[in-house]
């Protein structure tokens, strides 16, 4: 019988390859381990399909819409932690199959070069996603997280999130999605096209921004040429300070304990990606938020006094 121990967590781990020289030799002695061989064998005889942009959004929105239902699972443990083993498995086989993938990790930018030229630099802690044997019938990219566009001019480029779509010919621009409900598209030259997920549509010229909020769109008029996440800094407008640490946790791969602090209020303004200290004041003095150090990579914030 599987142990308990090997949870869905470190089964993801061992999956990834992140497991300790220690973790994986005693992984490899149990029992569970050849169970969960067989397991793979099977998914490795799993066919691909093919790529559709418009299902993956479908299913992202639907999930995030979904109530999570709490069930007692320690009966049907091993039941549920062999389902765990062929949901990766078989997730990571379609997925790296049917599409070109590439991710960025903690303070990391990345500069992709699509199949026509176009040309994608992401920021930290972002996806993105396309299928290169259909760009020349479909120019379409899947992104989770934040990206800079400049698009060769030609037929319809595409740029799906879960919160929203953004439509252009030839341009540069810049797409912002989370999930905490965060939508931001500027446009830095040309004109670009943006639905929300609500439907709602606005048409941006060079300059020109626009952002849905937890459902609330605005517009706004920006500085294309005032200096931005790709060269070193951070700009927001009316963010929630939720955003703003989860934009700060990806640039400085730093964790906060968030304690009583309102993470709804707004922030307006910038922080460097050079200097972690000089951040957090920028970020933090402005909204008058203490912060503490807890050992290197911990962040203790609370109200100042």
């Amino acid at each position: 019988m599987m142990e308990e121990k090997y949870d869905d967590t470190f089964l993801a781990r061992w999956l990834a390859d992140e497991l300790t020289e220690a973790e994986k030799l005693q992984f490899e002695s149990s029992e569970e381990y050849q169970d969960y061989l067989q397991i793979i064998e099977s998914a490795d005889q799993l066919e691909a399909p093919s790529f559709d942009g418009k299902a993956v959004l479908q299913s992202i929105q639907q999930k995030q819409q979904e109530t999570p239902k709490v069930r007692k699972l320690r009966t049907y443990w091993a039941y549920a932690a062999a389902a765990v083993v062929v949901f990766f498995v078989s997730f990571s086989y379609f997925y790296l199959n049917a599409s070109e993938i590439v991710t960025t990790d903690f303070g990391e930018q990345t500069t992709v070069t699509l199949p026509d030229g176009s040309e994608a630099i992401l920021n930290a802690k972002t996806t993105l996603s396309f299928n290169e044997n259909a760009w020349a019938n479909d120019r379409t990219v899947i992104l989770e997280g934040e990206a800079f566009f400049n698009v060769k001019k030609g037929e319809t480029f595409t740029v799906q999130t879960a919160l929203g779509t953004v439509e252009v010919l030839g341009t540069q621009f810049n797409v912002l999605t989370d999930d905490e409900n965060i939508f931001e598209v500027k446009c830095h030259e040309g004109k670009v096209k943006v639905t929300s997920k609500t439907q709602e549509t606005a048409i941006l010229t060079q300059g020109n921004a626009f952002s849905s909020i937890d459902g609330q769109t605005a517009s706004w008029d920006f500085n294309p040429n005032h200096p931005s996440w790709r060269d070193g800094e951070s700009n927001f407008r009316e963010m929630p300070l939720q955003h703003v640490i989860k934009a700060l946790q990806n640039q400085y791969n730093v964790k906060f304990q968030l304690g009583q602090i309102d993470v709804s209020q707004r922030f307006t303004g910038t922080f460097s990606h050079k200097n972690l200290k000089l951040a957090l004041r920028t970020v933090f003095d402005a909204m008058e938020i203490s912060y503490t150090f807890k050992g290197k990579k911990a962040i203790i914030l609370t109200e100042a006094k």
